[in-house]
């Protein structure tokens, strides 16, 4: 039980963000799932180790998309959230930048604004993680349609 918590934990870092949803999409698309039909394949007919690992990935992916969820919240809890988390990328700038070392992404104040890397990440990374999600657990559009409400709300900011 700890390593596989600790694997939950560990599989939240964003570079495994591309495996994860490559590893969906291929479940999807291998098994027709749409709208949670055919979602029983994904465990049917495994062996005791092949079960375990397939249980291990979406554990995995199920903590990943808690981890990156805040853009499927109300706007008002998403955009408290979007500021905390945006002030603590510039503060990792400024200290970047008086070390004089090259400023990560996201994390130059001058010229990164919160609708801008909210949009970006809400394109990018959230919606099409949890569109995947949603078609093996249809129950889950409602995080859907938090993004699509919040993304245009960021779209009126940055106008």
């Amino acid at each position: 039980m700890r390593k596989k918590i600790i694997e939950c934990v560990i599989s939240t870092d964003m570079t495994f963000h591309a495996k994860q949803f490559t590893y969906l999409k291929a479940k999807i698309e291998s098994f027709q799932i749409h709208k949670g039909e055919n979602s029983d394949k994904i465990i049917e007919g495994l062996d005791r180790v092949n079960l375990s690992q397939t249980q291990q990935e979406f554990m995995n992916i199920v903590i990943h998309a808690c981890d990156i969820s805040n853009p499927t919240k109300p706007f008002e809890i998403y955009s408290k959230w979007a500021d905390k988390v945006m002030n603590e990328f510039w503060i990792q700038g400024d200290r970047e930048k008086e070390l004089g070392l090259p400023i990560s992404f996201l994390c130059d104040r001058a010229t990164t604004t919160i609708p801008n890397a909210q949009i970006g990440f809400m394109d990018g990374i959230v919606f099409p993680f949890m569109n995947s999600l949603v078609a093996i657990f249809p129950d889950l559009e409602f995080l859907i349609d938090n993004v699509n409400k919040n993304k245009e709300e960021y779209k009126k900011l940055k106008n």
